[in-house]
C-alpha cells in the first residue's frame, strides 16, 4: 500500500515526456537502437528494474538514468533494443 501512494505521489509531482529520440550531445538514441548503443551514450544504468507480464515471466529492463537536477531519462530495453524512451522532469512548486 505503502509504495502504491509514493508511486501516486510521484506521479503527481512529475512532468513525463515520451518519445522515440533522446539528444545526447551530438548524438541521438532512437527507438529501435540497440541496448549496447543506449549504454554508449547514456553509460551504466543508475538503477534497472525488470519488466514482467502478467505471469511474471521476464519481458526486460527499465534503465534510469540521472541527467541533470531534477531530470530522469528512463530506457525501456525489450530483447535487447530500445523500446521506449521517457523524460521525467521533476516539477518545482514554489
Amino acid at each position: 500500500m505503502r509504495r502504491l501512494l509514493l508511486v501516486a505521489l510521484l506521479a503527481l509531482s512529475l512532468n513525463v515526456v515520451a518519445s522515440d529520440t533522446l539528444r545526447v550531445g551530438q548524438q541521438v538514441l532512437t527507438v529501435g537502437d540497440t541496448a549496447v548503443h543506449a549504454i554508449d551514450l547514456l553509460g551504466t544504468p543508475v538503477y534497472k528494474e525488470p519488466l514482467e507480464n502478467v505471469f511474471g515471466a521476464y519481458q526486460g529492463e527499465r534503465w534510469q538514468y540521472s541527467r541533470d537536477q531534477g531530470h530522469v531519462v528512463v530506457v525501456t530495453i525489450v530483447a535487447g533494443k530500445v523500446a521506449a524512451i521517457e523524460d521525467h522532469i521533476e516539477e518545482h512548486h514554489g
